[in-house]
This record gives C-alpha cells, sequence and structure tokens, in this order.
C-alpha cells in the first residue's frame, strides 16, 4: 500500500467511527478532496505531491475527530505530528513541512511557505466548490481571483 493510501485507510477509518452521519460524510468528502486538489496544485506549482496529499488528508483531521473547529489548526498540527510519527511513513522533514501546513491553513491574510500556501489554497477552492452561492468572505476573494487566474479558470458572469 503506498503512503497517501495508508493515511486516507487510517483517517477514513477514524472518520467511519463517527457517530453523526453529517458530520462523518463531510469528513471524508472534505478531506478527500482537498487532497486531491492539493495534488493538482503541488502538480501544478513544482511541489511534493504525495507530502501535499497528506497534508490535504489530515488538515481537519483534528476538528472532525474532536468536533470542534477552535484552534483547530494549531492543535491539528500537534495532532498529526503524533499520527505521523505513530504511522511512520513520512520522514521527520516531511512532517514538519505537512504540520507547518496545517499549522498555517486558517491564516489566509499571512504568506507562509510554499506547501502552507497550497494548503490553505486547497481548502479554500473545496469550501468555493462546495458552497458556489456562498460569496467570498473579505480575507478570502483576492486568494480565489489568484488561484482563478494561476488555472486558467474564466472570472465568473455577474
Amino acid at each position: 500500500m503506498d503512503r497517501v493510501s495508508a493515511v486516507e485507510a487510517f483517517a477514513f477509518g477514524r472518520f467511519n467511527e463517527i457517530e453523526d452521519a453529517k458530520w462523518r460524510t463531510r469528513a471524508i468528502y472534505h478531506s478527500h478532496a482537498v487532497s486531491l486538489l492539493c495534488v493538482l496544485l503541488a502538480r501544478k506549482r513544482g511541489l511534493d505531491a504525495e507530502t501535499a496529499a497528506i497534508a490535504g488528508l489530515l488538515h481537519d483531521f483534528y476538528a472532525y475527530e474532536r468536533r470542534d473547529y477552535a484552534d483547530h489548526a494549531h492543535r491539528g498540527a500537534a495532532r498529526a505530528k503524533e499520527i505521523l510519527e505513530t504511522l511512520g511513513l513520512t520522514t521527520p522533514r516531511e512532517n514538519e513541512t505537512i504540520c507547518s501546513a496545517i499549522y498555517h491553513h486558517d491564516d489566509l491574510t499571512v504568506t507562509d511557505g510554499p506547501m502552507d500556501e497550497l494548503l490553505k489554497d486547497a481548502d479554500l477552492v473545496d469550501n468555493a466548490l462546495s458552497h458556489p452561492a456562498r460569496a467570498a468572505k473579505e480575507n478570502e476573494a483576492a486568494r480565489l481571483e489568484k488561484l482563478r487566474e494561476e488555472l486558467g479558470l474564466r472570472a465568473e458572469r455577474s
């Protein structure tokens, strides 16, 4: 089993234990979608797709596991480190990259490292695609426009 599939099996196994069907479905869907978007953006930006996919799978693990979004990025980075060390599939450098991306993924106003920015963008794109009628928040609009241009997408019609 490849590393991404192993992390996915671990995460989805835990998510399947969530009793609330809405939380369970969202946990699996969102984690999978963000992971796929991470791979797409990693390939576009010349970053490691496997590391990006793992970051996407684990980025909200803490929030779904605890059913709590309070400070979920920072707490989630610590939880991801525990998971990665337990699974033993990634190097210490990869763990650092993944955990940094998770730690920073909810702060769209600051520019961090390349993998951090990739995870922020993938998470934002999934949220925008999942809720197309919702207007972008002030801190999301410029980032979404930049992503639209990067991916060669046409501007939406008003």
